[in-house]
């Protein structure tokens, strides 16, 4: 996901570019699969600002069943990103001292793979769920309550306890 700007760091302030993004993403240390949107990039005073509207296929473990499974997220990009190196000149730009991390290289390509990345991240539940209706993992054996059922709780229980599975029992369907 990288995009030459030299030309359009040459050009006035409010120059415009658009893109349509596509992109299947195999790096394991991003937390996306495939990527898919519309990039704006405006030409501002001291870099670039862009504008993104982006659809990025997500893997997750649930957190109720462990199952791993793909989940579409939509994501917003505005941000504004500096040139470390002035194109017309060659030399080195002042960045600014409260800004962080969004910087055009000094090959004058815009990378938007680490943008995309922290804003996926913002985007993830905490805890992601396969579906709705999931109902996790036996904490007995372990067995995926989704595919099967299990005999952990139908075994013998201490009788002290007999009263409160009586309550269970009329509770459930």
């Amino acid at each position: 996901m990288k995009y030459n700007v030299a030309q359009l760091l040459k050009e006035a302030i409010g120059s415009r570019r658009n893109f349509e993004i596509e992109e299947d993403i195999c790096d394991a240390d991003h937390p996306v699969e495939h990527v898919q949107g519309s990039v704006e990039m405006v030409r501002t005073h001291q870099g670039i600002w862009l504008r993104a509207q982006l659809t990025v296929r997500v893997p997750q473990d649930c957190s109720r069943c462990l199952d791993a499974f793909s989940r579409t997220h939509g994501i917003e990009l505005d941000e504004e990103f500096f040139p470390e190196i002035d194109v017309n000149t060659g030399a080195k730009v002042l960045l600014p001292d409260d800004w962080e991390a969004l910087y055009i290289g000094s090959d004058h390509n815009l990378d938007l793979t680490e943008a995309t990345r922290q804003a996926t991240l913002a985007a993830l539940p905490l805890k992601p769920l396969c579906r709705p209706e999931c109902v996790g993992i036996c904490d007995r054996c372990g067995l995926n309550r989704n595919h099967g059922s299990c005999d952990c709780y139908n075994l013998q229980i201490d009788p002290r306890w007999a009263a409160l599975r009586s309550l269970m029992d009329d509770q459930q369907p």
